[in-house]
């Protein structure tokens, strides 16, 4: 192995122990430091275990729950196996959601082959409910989400020095793998260090022992960074950038950037977010070219929040606090690759840094894969031909420290069922394999609630299962992940609908000299306007003969909920139909669509009807086309209602529903529609 190549190398070292690793979690210069002692991170996890061979389709198997390693029979008890590794090493991060909990779950914690768990007790007290620590070590998000419906996550290290078995004990659990009563879902980092690296195995009793130190870890998580004093304060660059226009700083070395200040004006912001570009060079070798908004962690939005690495605020100040080191000179550049003026503000805090054979150089890229299809067979969209994108490849040596995502959805369904894949140093089958994307970024459930964590933070959900704008971030402390050649990061590709999203990631990175990426400026990409809405990346234009589809449809309710339904055996037209939910008597649904030449047009519309669904009114451009359409009936099935010649208008037109008194037959008022067509 590697590591224990690695080993002969090391220096000798202080012991590694729950102290040591808290103070690392917060020292920020640890991660622009090649790891010494040498460490691996890698990933248990619940990932569907038929995900065997990367071509083959049972690579994007999804039945990501109650998965174990195996089930050990101790004292009578059936534990099921989370986690069994060789130290020295240590937990880094783990994360859990359970659907169907029944509150009777029991995690242990068995350290140097214990037969007595060091750690044991109810899951989600451990996990998130403070019975080891308080938060945000020990933190559920979103705290707008219903306790049982977030992300549950422990950011206390669990070092050891011999081995580390973790198990789960539930009655409610009757087979690995099934769906059926509680499914138990989780992801857990973990470091394993050089081989004869001294390492302390924790005990409860370090909790008590370095109250005082946790305390102090627990206040600089969670406090404004913006407070660190000692820094040199160079002089602000300001500038009102005209298109394609760039104005930069230099900075002498040897130093480090520990924080950076950006603030924009400009009279469309959120398009400035994303065409104004941060370009950082360190010793002549630019590794930084990111939008300002993917950079900061915000999106093309501004929606504030604050992590350990960055925080944005309303009054629209970003600020990140990596700290980046350079030997000789830091060239920093905001770039304008858009059409209008931006007024731009840049300022760097600075500090001195001994330059030595441990130091890296920060990188951060990003890329948009825009107007993606979430199908890689448009024509056949029920298929689940689900596809990976590539976040970043790595080559050389460094230490991965977070992403982020930034994504428009334009269906009213989830987006992120995808799993993470990391490669580390070429290896065939990935060390970290997710269970779906909002579990890799700390919550659960495609949650639209906002949240901040030192570590992870969903600035913006509006898009998670509605059309709009998404914001994602996870950065690493103590689960960072060392390579000594390369690593490669991709993510899958699952939407549950088929539809157009454009998805940007952003990557953070530290690299020994001589590294590189494959992200490179992207200038392009980057000055194209950005999704403001969803018929930015579908059609909502009729054209004679070709269908509009439902969901596509500019959709505004007074009441209720949209979403996206699929049903396979519909066979609706792109696999789903445009679906109300929730709706009240007199609740009003606007569809809007256009054609590009008005006049006479038939109009046929496909409406689901089905033992819940409603009465409606409907109108076309203020014109009632039909009073009192019952739809409902004893079976599920889809109608084509045939509405005659109608008179549509040059742009912009609106089918107007509203829904009445349903059947006194009907269970609901739901209302489904697949399609519009003219002739």
């Amino acid at each position: 192995m590697l590591i224990a190549c690695l080993c002969a190398c090391q220096k000798k070292t202080e012991t590694i122990s729950t102290a040591s690793l808290l103070k690392e979690m917060v020292d920020c210069e640890a991660l622009a430091k090649y790891p010494e002692p040498y460490y691996e991170t890698r990933q248990f996890s619940s990932y569907d275990r038929a995900s065997v061979k990367k071509d083959s389709v049972s690579w994007y198997a999804n039945c990501d729950r109650s998965q174990f390693l195996r089930v050990d029979s101790i004292d009578g008890r059936r534990e099921f196996v989370l986690v069994d590794t060789d130290g020295p090493g240590a937990i880094t991060r783990f994360w859990v959601t359970v659907a169907a909990y029944s509150d009777k779950g029991t995690l242990r914690f068995y350290l140097d082959n214990q037969e007595v768990p060091e750690i044991g007790g109810e899951v989600l007290g451990i996990l998130s409910g403070h019975a080891l620590v308080d938060a945000p070590l020990s933190a559920s998000v979103s705290e707008l989400t219903d306790y049982k419906q977030r992300g549950h996550n422990l950011y206390l290290p669990i070092p050891y020095a011999k081995h580390c078995k973790i198990t789960y004990e539930s009655p409610s659990i009757k087979e690995p793998g099934e769906f059926s009563e509680e499914c138990f879902y989780y992801n857990i980092n973990y470091r394993t260090y050089a081989e004869g690296t001294s390492v302390a195995t924790f005990s409860k009793e370090d909790i008590k022992q370095n109250a005082k130190l946790l305390a102090d870890v627990q206040r600089k998580l969670t406090v404004s960074r913006r407070e660190i004093g000692g820094l040199q304060k160079e002089p602000m660059l300001r500038s009102v950038l005209a298109a394609g226009e760039e104005r930069d700083m230099t900075l002498s070395g040897p130093g480090a950037v520990r924080r950076l200040d950006v603030k924009l004006h400009a009279g469309d912001f959120d398009q400035a977010l994303r065409s104004t570009v941060l370009r950082i060079s360190f010793d002549g070798n630019e590794t930084v070219w990111v939008p300002v908004g993917d950079f900061f962690g915000s999106g093309n939005r501004l929606s504030p929040f604050q992590t350990f690495y960055t925080e944005v605020t309303s009054d629209s100040l970003f600020s990140c606090f990596w700290v980046m080191p350079y030997q000789k000179d830091c060239r920093i550049a905001l770039q304008n690759v858009g059409t209008d003026e931006v007024e731009a503000s840049l300022t760097a805090y600075t500090s001195a840094w001994k330059w030595d054979e441990r130091s890296m150089y920060f990188g951060a890229g990003w890329t948009e894969f825009s107007h993606l299809h979430t199908r890689t067979n448009p024509d056949k969209p029920t298929t689940d031909d689900h596809f990976e994108v590539n976040f970043v490849k790595l080559t050389g040596r460094g230490v991965y420290v977070g992403d982020g995502v930034t994504l428009f959805n334009s269906l009213a369904d989830w987006w992120g069922e995808g799993d993470e894949k990391v490669y580390v140093n070429g290896e065939e089958f990935p060390s970290h394999f997710g269970t779906g994307t909002e579990d890799y970024y700390g919550y659960a459930w495609c949650m639209h609630n906002v949240f901040s964590h030192p570590f992870i933070a969903e600035p913006d959900g509006t898009g998670s299962t509605q059309c709009g704008h998404v914001s994602n971030v996870r950065y690493r402390g103590l689960d960072a992940i060392p390579f000594s050649k390369s690593l490669t990061f991709d993510m899958e590709i699952w939407h549950w609908g088929s539809t157009v999203i454009n998805y940007a990631p952003t990557t953070f990175w530290y690299m020994l000299p001589g590294g590189a990426s494959n992200r490179k400026a992207e200038a392009a990409k980057a000055s194209a306007d950005i999704a403001k809405h969803k018929n930015d990346l579908v059609s909502n234009v009729a054209v004679a003969g070709r269908k509009v589809e439902g969901e596509y449809l500019d959709i505004r309710l007074t009441g209720g909920i949209e979403r996206s339904q699929s049903i396979p055996a519909m066979n609706w037209s792109n696999g789903a139909q445009f679906f109300w939910a929730e709706a009240k008597e007199g609740d009003k649904a606007s569809l809007g669509f256009k054609v590009d030449k008005g006049g006479n047009y038939r109009l046929k519309i496909a409406f689901t009807v089905a033992p819940d669904y409603g009465c409606i009114d409907l109108y076309l451009n203020n014109h009632k086309l039909k009073e009192n359409l019952n739809l409902y009936s004893t079976g599920l099935a889809t109608n084509v209602l045939d509405l005659g010649t109608v008179t549509l208008q040059d742009g912009s037109n609106e089918l107007l529903i509203i829904q009445k008194k349903a059947d006194s037959r009907s269970a609901n008022s739901l209302l489904g529609m697949d399609y519009l067509i003219i002739q």
